[in-house]
C-alpha cells in the first residue's frame, strides 16, 4: 500500500481513492459528518494494518544466518 498520511486521507484523497486503497466500500452521496467517518475510518484501518505488518515474524529466509 503507497504511503499516505492521515492528512491526506482526510483532506486530499476522494473517496474513490480511498476504496481503491482500503478495499472498504466508500458511502454514496454521503453528506459531510458521513465523509468524515468513512475517512476516518478507511485512516484507522490503514494504521491498523500497518502496525500488524510491523508486528509480523520475519519469514526464514529473511532471518539472518546463525552459526
Amino acid at each position: 500500500m503507497p504511503k499516505h498520511t492521515r492528512d491526506e486521507f482526510m483532506n486530499s484523497l476522494t473517496l474513490e481513492q480511498i476504496e481503491e486503497l482500503t478495499s472498504l466500500p466508500a458511502p454514496e452521496n454521503p453528506d459531510a459528518e458521513e465523509e468524515r467517518a468513512f475517512r476516518e475510518f478507511a485512516w484507522e484501518n490503514v494504521k491498523v494494518d500497518i502496525e500488524s505488518r510491523d508486528e509480523q515474524v520475519p519469514l526464514d529466509a529473511e532471518v539472518d544466518e546463525r552459526p
